[in-house]
Formats: structure tokens, sequence, C-alpha cells
């Protein structure tokens, strides 16, 4: 019967003599597919295709196929990724904006992408804190600096890990003439945030109108390390370089 010649060939493949093969052409049977739905075939060196029988497996182990073994299935896809929570989300964004800045060719480009991250740094996790500190900075521009700084200083002790929160705070207090509290929401601002090349920027031109120039290149620097395309700043570190560290000889 037309089904036994697969296994009588296999049969024949396993006992045949490598000699002979060599010798009179012969190699090891292999399975192939042909016409348009797929039907297989035995096919053996110096015999020809033999047909399949649907779902048979002719081949024996080492020839492509094991007639006891179990047939072989894809491996179910396993489950899909978990989405990322959006504080990982933010923060992988805005380590993409710190690189473009960096990166930046010019300072037209550089001053886009600051606003971009700025605009990321204005955000708390808190719409209750996000609304307390659009007030303080509402009633700063009408001109209530107590109140703004009242407003403000509930915004640090309702989110103190939220570094605009102190930047926002000291700007407040530098405007007020509180140099030295200023100076250390800054500091505070950049501990929490330690890309905050605005907060860096600043503390520079406070720590150089208090005095302490060799602070204030200190900082200036690394504000330029963050966002190198600050021209203005650029040339204020040249200057207090030459001042602070002498000319290059």
């Amino acid at each position: 019967m037309l089904w036994l010649l697969p296994l009588t060939f296999v049969a024949l493949a396993a006992i045949l003599p490598v000699s002979l093969a060599k010798a009179e052409g012969w190699g090891p049977p292999s399975i192939e597919s042909f016409g348009p739905d797929g039907e297989k075939f035995l096919f053996i060196p110096g015999i020809g295709r033999i047909p399949l029988p649907p779902r048979s497996r002719a081949l024996g182990p080492g020839r492509g196929g094991d007639e006891s073994a179990p047939e072989r299935r894809t491996p179910a896809a396993g489950p899909p990724p978990q989405p990322r929570n959006p504080e990982e989300r933010r923060a992988d964004e805005i380590d993409r904006l710190y690189l473009r800045l960096e990166q930046a060719e010019d300072e037209r480009e550089a001053k886009g992408v600051a606003a971009a991250i700025a605009s990321r740094w204005s955000k708390s996790a808190s719409d209750t804190v996000d609304l307390l500190a659009a007030r303080a900075a509402a009633a700063d521009a009408a001109g209530a600096p107590a109140l703004a700084l009242r407003l403000i200083d509930y915004v640090v002790a309702l989110s103190p890990e939220w570094a605009e929160g102190y930047a926002l705070r000291a700007k407040m207090r530098a405007a007020q003439g509180d140099e030295s509290g200023a100076i250390a929401d800054f500091e505070t601002a950049a501990t929490l945030e330690p890309k905050r090349f605005d907060a860096f920027a600043a503390l520079g031109a406070l720590k150089e109108k208090s005095g302490d120039k060799k602070g204030a290149l200190a900082a200036y620097r690394k504000s330029l390390a963050i966002s190198p395309q600050q021209e203005s700043l650029h040339k204020i570190e040249e200057r207090l370089h030459i001042e602070v560290d002498g000319r290059d000889i």
C-alpha cells in the first residue's frame, strides 16, 4: 500500500551502507512541500518524490523528524509588557530633552529645548500643589509679595521633593532682598534636580553678587555643562575665570 512506502524507504535509508550511498549517489531522505495546498513528499536521492499521507512524519531521529515525538508547536506569546507608569515616562522624556539640550547646535535651538524642559519642571504630582503654585505666581505678579511667599511656603511644605517649589521661592526671596534664603532654596532645587541649569546660573549670579567669585564660577560652569549653548553665560564665565584663575599662559 502507498502509505507503507515512506516507512519502507526510511528503513532502507537507515540500513544503507555509507560506502554504497556515496558510490550510488544516495543521500539522506528529506521532506518537501509542493502545490497550492502544500502537499508533502518524501524525497530520496536516486528514487525521487513519494507523496505522503496527511499529517505523516516519515523521517526518523536525526533526519528532521521523529514519529514518536509530539508535534512541535509555536510557543504561546507571553503577556504584553506592562505600560510604564507616568513618573517613569516623564523621567525618560526629560532625559531625552536634556540630551537634546546638551547636543543643541545653536542658542536658538537650545532655548526651545530649555522651554520644553521648564514646562515639565512646572508640573508637580499634585493638582493642589500646582494650583497653589499658580496662585503664588499670580500674587507675586500682582504686587503682593507677602501673600505670594506665604502661598509658596505651603507649596514647599506640601511637596518637599518638588524642585520647582524651591526654585519659585528662591526667585521670590531674591526679589525681596533675601539673598541667603534664595541661595539656600536654589541649592536645594539643584540637589533635588541635579540638571537644573537655571538654578546653577542663578546661584552663580547670587554668589558673584555676594563676593563669592570662586563659588559663582563653579555654579556657572555647572550650568554650562548641562546647557552649553548659553552665549551670555559663556562671556560671564570667561570674565570670571580670568578674575579667579588669572590669564592662561
